[in-house]
């Protein structure tokens, strides 16, 4: 029959006709059998509600490089919108999220089906399926549980009930989520696009305050340390502050040097009274060797003195005249003795104080040198400790800067990471989630599929009826296929077991 083709088209639509004419029959049961099937499923379907909802996305700071606390904002090129709007769609349709919406909601109260306990056949095909897809090696064990997990399921049916549509040009994402329940539809979007912000503003959130105030907690601590550090060291040497202290020790050696080369002077002069009152005292004495004593020449001189008058009694006895001569000379002799010893009395007392000035001025001399040493050596010990000292001041300095530095970005992160808190969304709710108030015309669709699969199932058997029948309909084809000349055929009868009629064939 495949010179049936070649017929004029005319003809084979009349062909085509008169076999689906023939097979009404044939259409009639399909027809009826799909329809039945389509209407069976329709009633027992429950129809889903679509409550949408459309977010606006501007392009904001979050969606720019956002420096180090500290650092200077740097300027970056321009971002791309697209990147923008396919980031936060990811967001929207990551399973954690999913999760958190239905946590909130319910897992009996979203999907219900889910915590229903499943029916002997429903039992059965998830264990044939098990089996299979464990056979063929397309599953691993290790998920069985997790499949078997309300959560889990959920989380796939609510990623396929829920459409996240992206409009690069306007820059809106388009949600929409189905349901058999009309209310819980919009509230399932309700929560998503209440979640979604806030993940997403913890996702953007560069909170960098707690790393900068331990920075500074650390930096306050070396700085405590420090302060300790050299408050210690002024109190074991006796510094409240360097410089003073220095003008201090240095202004006491000025003094004790002056007040040493005062002693040194005065030393001096009373060493050179010192002996000039010596000398004195051996000139009225009348010694000259050794240290004179006043008392010891008085003695002498009132000895000798003695010796004379008892000389003049015993031995110079005479005339009353020359006696009272002598006696006159003797008493002269006395008083001059007596003045003698009246003078080197006066010598020996100023010899005496001068010796003891002398000793007093040593002394207070050695005192002072004593004290000058003590007192260099003060000095040079604070000249060795200096270079401590400012080591100890210089890395308190620098603590201390830096303690002011991470105090004042600490700060400006703070003003900064309050006003972004506070800042509102650069994702913009442009159409709130609403309750449908149609449901989708899944019912309709079924109806249709099944009118579109009943007319395909039906034309396909016209098709086949034709194209494989064992008979011919029209002389022409039979004339084409056997190239003889068809003089008579005999019409369709019903006493020829329903055959489509027959021809007589002679050679031409």
């Amino acid at each position: 029959m495949n010179e049936a083709l070649a017929l004029p088209p005319r003809l084979v639509m009349r062909d085509l006709m008169l076999t689906a004419f023939t097979q009404k029959g044939r259409v009639f049961l399909i027809t009826f059998c799909v329809m039945a099937l389509s209407v069976a499923i329709a009633v027992m379907v429950q129809p889903d509600y679509k409550a949408k909802s459309s977010l606006l996305v501007l392009i904001g700071n979050e969606h720019s490089l956002r420096p180090i606390a500290g650092q200077q904002m740097l300027s970056t090129g321009g971002v791309d919108p697209e990147q923008v709007l396919r980031t936060e769609a990811s967001i929207i349709g990551s399973d954690d999220l999913h999760r958190t919406v239905i946590r909130e909601i319910g897992i009996g109260n979203l999907f219900p089906k889910l915590m229903q306990k499943p029916s002997a056949f429903e039992q059965w095909l998830t264990d044939v399926k098990t089996f299979v897809t464990d056979s063929l090696g397309l599953t691993e064990k290790s998920t069985d549980t997790g499949a078997s997990d309300p959560m889990s399921k959920a989380v796939e049916i609510f990623a396929r009930n829920l459409t996240v549509t992206v409009d690069k040009k306007s820059s809106v994402i388009g949600l929409d989520f189905t349901n058999p329940n009309k209310t819980l539809s919009a509230e399932a979007l309700r929560v998503l696009e209440a979640q979604y912000l806030d993940l997403r503003a913890k996702l953007y959130g560069d909170v960098q305050a707690p790393i900068v105030q331990v920075q500074q907690d650390a930096v306050g601590k070396q700085l405590a340390a420090a302060d300790a550090a050299l408050q210690t060291f002024k109190q074991q040497h006796d510094i409240s502050n360097f410089s003073e202290r220095r003008a201090i020790l240095l202004k006491q050696q000025g003094e004790l040097e002056t007040a040493l080369t005062k002693s040194e002077s005065t030393i001096a002069e009373q060493t050179a009274r010192l002996t000039q009152l010596t000398a004195q005292l051996a000139s009225v004495a009348g010694s000259k060797k050794g240290a004179p004593n006043a008392a010891a020449a008085l003695q002498g001189m009132v000895s000798a003195y003695q010796k004379r008058q008892e000389d003049a009694a015993t031995q110079y006895r005479g005339s009353p005249a020359v006696d009272e001569a002598r006696r006159q000379m003797l008493e002269r002799e006395t008083d001059i003795a007596r003045m003698q010893a009246t003078q080197a009395y006066g010598v020996q007392t100023d010899r005496n104080k001068t010796e003891a000035d002398l000793r007093a001025s040593l002394a207070g001399h050695d005192a002072i040198s004593a004290q000058l040493a003590a007192l260099n050596k003060q000095v040079g010990d604070l000249d060795a400790e200096e270079l401590q000292l400012h080591q100890l001041e210089r890395n308190r300095a620098i603590l201390e800067d830096n303690f002011k530095a991470v105090s004042k970005i600490l700060d400006e992160r703070q003003v900064v990471e309050t006003v972004e808190a506070n800042r509102e969304s650069s994702v913009r709710v442009i159409q709130p989630p609403r309750i449908p108030a149609l449901p989708q015309p899944t019912r309709r669709l079924i109806l249709t599929a099944g009118i579109v699969v009943s007319m395909l199932l039906s034309i396909a058997s016209i098709l086949i009826s034709h194209f494989f029948r064992a008979i011919y309909l029209r002389p022409e084809a039979l004339e084409m296929d056997t190239g003889l000349t068809v003089l008579a055929s005999v019409p369709e009868m019903r006493a020829i077991g329903g055959s489509s009629g027959s021809v007589l064939v002679v050679p031409a």
